[in-house]
């Protein structure tokens, strides 16, 4: 299991760029690509994909790319909030 330490991907984001605009890809870089990882990854995040309740826009989805949105979300929200932490602190 990785543990993301939110607080220092956001110091590096800020190092590297210039503003908040490429925050959506920086945390699509983070997002496991293999299935192993992906399934890994949701169950300890989220927890079980099989609690994974499927939407009008799923249909037709393979089940891996719902459960990566789902992680790119989860993954959206600490970022962001680390990233509102931070700059309460500036």
């Amino acid at each position: 299991m990785t543990v993301i330490d939110w607080h220092a991907e956001v110091k590096e984001y800020k190092q590297n760029y210039d503003d908040d605009d490429g925050i959506h890809e920086y945390i699509e870089s983070l997002v496991p690509q293999y299935f192993g990882d992906i399934y890994q990854t949701y169950h300890d995040e989220i927890g079980t994909p099989l609690n994974i309740e499927i939407e009008d826009y799923h249909v037709g989805l393979e089940f891996w790319r719902i459960m990566v949105g789902h992680i790119f979300e989860a993954y959206m929200e600490k970022f962001l909030e680390a990233w509102n932490e931070a700059e309460e602190e500036e």
